[in-house]
Order: structure tokens, then C-alpha cells, then sequence
């Protein structure tokens, strides 16, 4: 070497140093050489398209595609080789520690699932997702399927050569959707311009920044032509350019920093690191590498710098907007020692962050636009697997990532490789997988990113084989006929299982998949019914269960509405009674930790209680508080027992269980909404009106109070007074939907039917599929006589809310202060204010309504 720990020697260099151990391969025969093509293509399929595959519908999830694609490839190969070890005499491999601390990792992933108390969402979850025990052993599995490409060059050199091929693909959709728009080439997948066949748009800023820095130890590491040089440039600048939209900051840094390492190492190598004075004369300086880096670097600066400036003019021109939250480190950390004090050792369970995340969450979360959101994950994906492995789990992590580090020194720069393109390979994977592990602890990368990282790290065990600092192991097989009939019978085993195994997981798939498929195009809810049933004979997952019941239930209450329902009808009630009290039980069963499937049953008893059966009542409060325990900080439950409370006549406990609602959350639109309803139903419409005034005094800057005032002077027939209210509440919470629901009621009533429009339009954004919205846009479209809607204890339309999920997306201008969220990609500095927002002042609406009021 030129004692570089970026350049290999590409001269002629002395025989590599064998171990004893380390001797030259058996010599296979035409069907042994067989099935190793077989295996090593497998893997080589799996590295080069794992990034661009899935099935067009997605309706399963990309994630569980990409799984599923690897676990596929895997049995070929782990079949294949199986049946080449009855060929063989003997193998020999490396064994690295690393490898064989996170198969530690998988172990400890398994007894937590057992101990867990919900084993199968432990196990594969909803999805195969990503925190499951299961994927953890398949990112176990990739990393050893890579070891049958050792000693294979031309292998390694195909897989990344078609690696390269589909990074330039996918990048070029990226941005060819970014330039064209959402409607270019959607493959009948990708609605929207941040989804891709990759993931989410943050894993395509991270695969980006991943692409940049792999393509420049490429240029800096190999004699390349013109053509290839030009090539890997132009992916450099796609990845910048996907960058540049997504706005990582993270990620700015990481290839700002490694850019600047590479640039300042090659301009200095001839004078610092030369130890010859020839060198400096050998060595010319690569220019296409100099031109790129320097690129990459000056753009990571003006990134990291002013990144919210140069985020909000992207924004401006290509129209995209994407910000991504997550649970900061300080509330992941609060979660971790809530979960530690009840099981330090095994935590709460693989992939059950989001059910610790409920039992555990800071109340304050409730004053946010996440009050409802369980999220999926914490701060980054390793500090999740810390909550749910426990300390067991997060011992094994810390020790294979230091394992892996220190393979990696060992490698290059204590006992290097002196193979030129095996130093290569090695520093090419070792810094792919530093890269990926690296930034799950700071982020929650997808199916795609966690895949690669498990296959880089199992290309960097295989060019550990070329260091002198491996240890070969040789293992002998059939020399014997006791051991081949042994090895027979194991391979039979492993065979078997693997099959057995593809057909269980093949089983979830398309249990998934036809369920969500039903779920957006079944014409009728029987249908999606029965799709939910089917569903769940193939898996039993609880989600199918709890649709299923809902679905039942929603047919009770629409019975229970009929003025004066026939005999058929009270036929139909028992029997659908019967059947959804069957199938709610079954959700409960299916997975007890879930507090919607005890809150669906709290509502089939409710409506059984209304309908006069004995003991309903009862059980539909028992039910109502297991699923309070289980989301202890949720104020939905105290709403519903608010509800079920008014519906036996119970008016104080209804203003108890209310209050109770709005102690946990004083912002809760539904609460107040009820209570207002209450005192209007009740008479108490001035009381009620001076009380909200003085509240509105003490929280100037609360929209719920002010709609709530809005919904009293409404029900006083004080259209002008509830608008100046209504617009108040728009003004502090642009989204309120609901405000601007009533907002063009009260427009309505005053004869401002365009004004009405305007509002309305603007909720129907958040409500697609409200039947009685669309019906009542239309009769004003219409100019005909607007029939109000019958309004009952429930708002009418639906605030917008963030979706559930491992990396929640909310818009651009939405309020993310606070100290338990905190946003991935970096927000830019925008002024949303409307005109109707601009002049409004707290004190406006207080002193008109006080005079009203007097």
C-alpha cells in the first residue's frame, strides 16, 4: 500500500499471506458449481434491486414487499447451499464476531417477544415491521447469505455493478418526478411525489447521501474512464439534487464532513502521506474527483448554513413540501426509563414502542396537533430497539456495532488488504454500513435502508476474508457416512423449514394485502366485511377483527336510529348484535394490549345498553377502562364515557367525565363541543357564554375556547357575534376544520354563501368521504334552500390530524413547538397568514361578546 487509508496500490503487490487454515477452494463439479451460481445470483439480485422492487397496488405496504423480496432471495440461496454442502467435503469460511453478536442480537429480540405478553406483534407484527423479532433474524439472514460471494470477484463486481445501475434509475424517477410532478409515471403506486419505490422521502434523502458518498470513493478509488467517471458524477449531482428537496440536515452534514475529508486527504496525499519523493509525481491528482467533491462540499455548506432560506425557495419552485417528525431524544428517553422500571432486562417488547409510547407519554403531548398520533418509534431506530430489546438488547447492539468498527480497523488501517479491488470493496461496504447503522441512531430509516445495511455489512465480512486478519474456518461436512447422513437430515430440516416459513409469511402477505386492497375499493361495507373475515383466516391479526366489528357496529346504530323499527328490524338487531359481540371478542382475544379493540367493545355494549339489555352498561365502563389503562393520557375515552353517561340520562356524571376529557387535554374540540351541546340542550346558553368569556380571558390564545364560544352564540341565534368567534378560532389554528365548518353555517345564516363556499372547500380537503359536507356544498352550489345538517354529540367534520405511523408528516406552517416532537427535515421560514388572520386581535371577540352577553 501507499500507506493511504483511501487509495489502494493499484502496482503489482506481493502474494497475500495465507492463514493454515485459509486453502485454496474444493473443486466443484457441474451441479456443485451449479447451485453456487444459483446462491451467489440469488445475492446478487437481492443487492442490486432490493432498492427499486416492489408489486404495483403496494397494497401490503413497499416495506413488506422489499421483505418479502429478501426473504425469497434468502431461501434460494440458503436452499441452494444446502444442497452444495451434500456435494462438498468440507466449506470454509469467515466467522466474524460482528456477525455473530447481532445473531445475539436476533436471540435476545426473541426471548423479549415470548416474555412480551403479545407474541405475535413481537414477532412479525401487523406487517413484518421493521422492529419485529422477525426482520431482525432476516437482517441476520441477508448478512450471512453475503458470505457466498467470498472469493468471488466477478460476482462482487456484477452485484455492484447493477447496484449502481438501479441507484442511477431510482434516482433519476426521483427527480423526474420532482420536475414533472406526482402524475409522472406513478407505476399505479406513488399518488405523490415523496413516495417512491424506495419508501419515505426522507430514506431517498438518506439512500442520496449515501449514493454521493459511495460514488466518490468510487472515483477516488479505481482507474475509471471518461465515461464512468462521468457517469458517477452525474450521480452525485441527482442525490445533491434529491437532497437539496428533502433537506436532511443530518444528512448535509455527514457528506459535507466526508466530502471535506476526501478533498483536503487528496490535495495533501503527494506531501503528507507520500514516502517516496517519486509518489508525488505517480499520483496526478484525479480532476473529475476534485470538481465533484468541491461541489459536494460547497453545497453541504450552504445547506448546513442556511438550509431553512434555501429549503423555502425548493419549496417555492418545485411545489413539494415535506417535513417528517418524530418523539425527540428527550421524550424517547423518558420512555425508556418508564419502560426500564417495569422490565429493565427484556423492555417492553419487539415492535411495541408504539404501546409504550401510550403507557408512557408526557401528558403535555396533548397540547399538540399529536395529541392522538402513536407513534411507532422513538428519536432513531437503534434508541427504539433500546425501549423494546431492553438492556439485554441494547448491550448486544452497542457490542456489535463496536465489534464492527473495530473489523473495520482491523481491515484497513492496522492489517490492511493488499488486494487493490478487495481494499476497495471493503471500503466501499465498511463506509456504506457505518453510514446506515450510523444513522439509525438518529433516525428511523425504512425496510430499504435497514436491507442495505445488512447487506453492506455482510459485503464487508466477505472482503474481510482478504485480510490477513481473518480467521478461515474449515468445516468439514460428508467425510463421513455418519456425518452425511447427519447432514442430510439437517438440510432436510432447514429445507423444510424454510419452505414452511415462506408459506406462513407469504400467508400474511396477501392477508394484507387483499384487506387493504378491499378497504379502498369495496363498494359496500358488507363486502369490506367479508374481505376482513378472510382476512383474518389467513392471519389472525386483530386490525381485520376490529374493522369487522365497527363495521357491525355502525349497522346496530343505524338500526338502533329507525323511529319505529319493524320485526325484521329487531330480527336483524339480535343477530347482528350476536355476530359483532363474536367478532369484538375475537379482537380482544387477537391482541389484549390494543386499546381500540376494548374501546369498540365498550361501544357495542353502549349501544346494547341503549337498547335495554341487562349488564351492558356494566360491561361497556369495564371495557371502557381497560382501554384507559392501556392509553392512560388519551382524553377520547373520558369522551366516551361522556357520552355513554348522557345517553342513560346521567347529566352529572356526562359534565364529570367531561371535565375529566378536558383536564388531559383543554384544548379538545370534541369536549367542548359536547359540553356546549349540554348547556344548550339544557338552557343554559348565557351562563354558558360568560363562563367561555372568562376562560377565553385566562386563554387568549386557545381556538378551541373561541369556537366553543362560536357554537353558543350560534345556538342564541347571534350569527355576527358567532363569526367574529369562529374567525378568531381560525386565526390561532389555521387547520381547525371545525371552526370553519360552523364558520359557513353561521355565513349561511347571514346570506354569505360564497364566503361559504370558501370555508367549506377548505374542510372538504381534511373530509373527502363526508357524505353530508359534500351534499350540503351542493345544495349551496346549487342556490337551493340549505338544510342544515341534524348535529348530534359528535362534531360534524374531522380536524386534520397526523397520520399514525413510525415517521409522521405534517405540512409546512403547522405548530411543532415542543419538546417531545421534533422535526427531521429542516423546516423553512414561511408566513401563512390569510387576510382574514391579519387583523384579528384576542380582545376583539372578548368585548363583543361581553356586551352580547350583557
Amino acid at each position: 500500500m501507499s500507506g493511504s487509508v483511501f487509495t489502494p496500490n493499484l502496482k503489482a503487490v506481493p502474494p497475500e499471506t495465507k492463514t493454515p487454515t485459509d486453502t485454496p477452494p474444493e473443486k466443484l463439479d457441474v451441479v456443485g458449481g451449479f447451485l453456487l451460481k444459483v446462491a451467489q445470483y440469488a445475492v446478487l439480485i437481492l443487492v442490486g434491486f432490493v432498492a427499486i422492487f416492489f408489486t404495483p397496488g403496494t397494497w401490503a405496504s413497499v416495506g413488506f414487499d422489499k421483505t418479502l423480496f429478501a426473504i425469497v432471495l434468502c431461501a434460494v440461496a440458503l436452499i441452494a447451499t444446502g444442497l452444495l454442502a451434500l456435494r462438498s467435503r468440507s466449506a470454509q469460511t469467515v466467522l466474524p464476531v460482528s456477525l455473530g453478536l447481532f445473531w445475539g442480537v436476533v436471540a435476545v429480540a426473541l426471548l423479549s417477544a415470548v416474555v412480551s405478553g403479545d407474541i405475535q406483534d413481537s414477532l412479525v407484527g401487523s406487517v413484518f415491521g421493521p422492529q419485529s423479532a422477525g426482520f431482525l433474524a432476516v437482517l441476520a439472514v441477508v448478512m450471512s447469505a453475503m458470505l457466498v460471494l467470498q472469493r468471488s470477484k466477478i460476482m462482487t463486481m456484477k452485484a455492484l455493478a447493477v447496484f449502481g445501475c438501479m441507484s442511477g434509475v431510482l434516482l433519476a424517477y426521483t427527480v423526474s418526478r420532482i420536475l414533472f410532478g406526482a402524475d409522472f409515471l406513478p407505476l399505479g403506486s406513488f399518488t405523490e411525489v415523496t413516495q417512491s419505490p424506495f419508501g419515505g422521502f426522507n430514506d431517498l434523502a438518506l439512500f442520496s447521501g449515501l449514493v454521493v458518498m459511495l460514488s466518490l470513493i468510487t472515483l477516488l478509488q479505481l482507474p475509471l474512464r471518461g465515461f464512468t467517471q462521468g457517469a458517477l458524477a452525474l450521480l452525485v449531482y441527482m442525490g445533491l439534487a434529491v437532497l437539496a428537496v428533502v433537506n436532511f440536515f443530518s444528512v448535509w452534514v455527514v457528506i459535507g464532513f466526508f466530502g471535506l475529508l476526501l478533498f483536503v486527504y487528496v490535495l495533501s496525499r503527494d506531501t503528507l502521506f507520500s514516502t517516496t519523493h517519486e509518489d508525488k509525481h505517480t499520483n496526478p491528482l484525479p480532476k473529475m474527483f476534485l470538481v465533484t467533491t468541491a461541489i459536494v462540499c460547497v453545497v453541504s455548506t450552504a445547506f448546513i448554513i442556511s438550509g431553512e432560506y434555501l429549503g423555502n425557495k425548493i419549496s417555492s419552485l418545485t411545489g413539494v413540501e415535506y417535513i417528517e417528525v418524530r418523539p425527540s431524544v428527550e421524550a424517547t428517553i423518558d420512555i425508556t426509563k418508564s419502560v426500564y422500571d417495569e422490565s429493565v432486562l427484556f423492555g417492553v417488547g419487539p415492535n411495541r414502542f408504539e404501546d409504550a409510547w401510550r403507557l408512557h407519554k408526557n401528558v403535555s403531548i396533548n397540547e399538540t396537533i399529536f395529541w392522538d398520533t402513536d407513534f411507532q418509534a422513538g428519536s432513531g431506530y437503534i434508541p427504539t430497539l433500546f425501549v423494546t430489546l431492553g438492556a439485554f438488547g441494547a448491550v448486544m447492539l452497542i457490542l456489535f456495532h463496536g465489534s464492527f468498527l473495530l473489523l473495520g480497523y482491523r481491515m484497513f488501517l492496522r492489517k490492511s488488504i493488499r488486494d487493490s479491488y478487495w481494499y476497495y470493496f471493503g471500503i466501499f461496504s465498511f463506509t456504506g454500513a457505518v453510514f446506515l447503522w450510523g444513522m439509525s441512531y438518529i433516525y428511523v430509516p425504512g425496510v430499504s435502508m435497514l436491507l442495505l445495511a445488512a447487506i453492506f455489512t455482510g459485503c464487508t465480512f466477505v472482503a474481510y476474508r482478504a485480510s490477513p486478519a481473518a480467521t478461515v474456518v474449515q468445516i468439514p461436512l460428508a467425510n463421513s457416512h455418519q456425518r452425511g447422513f447427519f447432514l442430510m437430515a439437517a438440510i432436510i430440516i432447514v429445507i423444510t423449514a424454510t419452505v414452511g416459513a415462506l408459506f406462513a409469511i407469504g400467508q400474511q402477505y396477501t392477508a394484507q394485502a387483499s384487506f387493504a386492497e378491499s378497504r379502498a375499493t369495496a363498494p359496500s361495507a358488507a363486502v369490506l366485511a367479508q374481505a376482513a373475515a378472510t382476512a383474518f383466516e389467513r392471519f389472525p391479526d386483530d386490525r381485520f377483527m376490529n374493522a369487522q366489528a365497527q363495521i357491525q357496529l355502525a349497522t346496530l346504530n343505524s338500526i338502533m336510529a329507525i323511529p319505529e323499527p319493524t320485526e325484521a328490524d329487531q330480527e336483524q338487531f339480535m343477530v347482528v348484535a350476536e355476530q359483532a359481540g363474536v367478532i369484538a371478542q375475537k379482537a380482544v382475544q387477537a391482541d389484549p394490549t390494543n386499546p381500540d379493540n376494548h374501546a369498540v367493545l365498550a361501544g357495542l355494549y353502549s349501544t346494547l345498553a341503549a337498547a335495554g339489555f341487562e349488564g351492558a352498561a356494566t360491561r361497556a365502563v369495564s371495557s371502557l377502562e381497560t382501554a384507559q389503562q392501556l392509553d392512560p393520557s388519551n382524553p377520547t375515552y373520558k369522551l366516551i364515557a361522556a357520552q355513554m353517561a348522557l345517553r342513560a340520562g346521567d347529566i352529572e356524571l356526562a359534565r364529570a367525565e367531561i371535565a375529566a376529557s378536558l383536564k388531559l387535554k383543554r384544548n379538545y374540540t370534541q369536549a367542548l363541543y359536547l359540553s356546549a351541546q349540554l348547556d344548550i340542550s339544557q338552557g343554559n346558553v348565557a351562563s354558558a357564554i360568560s363562563t367561555t368569556q372568562a376562560i377565553i380571558a385566562l386563554e387568549p390564545n386557545n381556538p378551541t375556547r373561541y369556537f366553543q364560544l362560536g357554537v353558543l352564540f350560534s345556538s342564541n341565534d347571534n350569527v355576527q357575534q358567532a363569526i367574529t368567534a369562529f374567525q378568531a378560532a381560525i386565526v390561532r389554528d389555521p387547520e381547525y376544520a371545525n371552526a370553519r365548518y360552523f364558520l359557513a353555517l353561521a355565513y349561511v345564516n347571514n346570506d354569505q354563501s360564497d364566503l361559504a363556499l370558501e370555508q367549506l372547500a377548505i374542510v372538504q380537503q381534511t373530509n373527502q368521504e363526508n357524505q353530508e359536507l359534500a351534499a350540503l356544498i351542493a345544495q349551496i352550489q346549487n342556490g337551493e334552500t340549505v338544510e342544515i345538517p341534524d348535529l348530534s354529540t359528535d362534531a360534524p367534520v374531522s380536524d386534520g390530524v397526523v397520520p399514525a405511523g413510525a415517521n409522521p408528516t405534517v405540512s409546512n406552517g403547522q405548530d411543532l413547538t415542543s419538546d417531545l416532537i421534533t422535526p427531521v427535515n429542516t423546516v423553512p421560514s414561511v408566513n401563512n397568514q390569510s387576510d382574514t388572520e391579519s387583523q384579528f386581535e384576542p380582545e376583539s371577540v372578548s368585548e363583543t361578546s361581553g356586551e352580547q352577553g350583557e
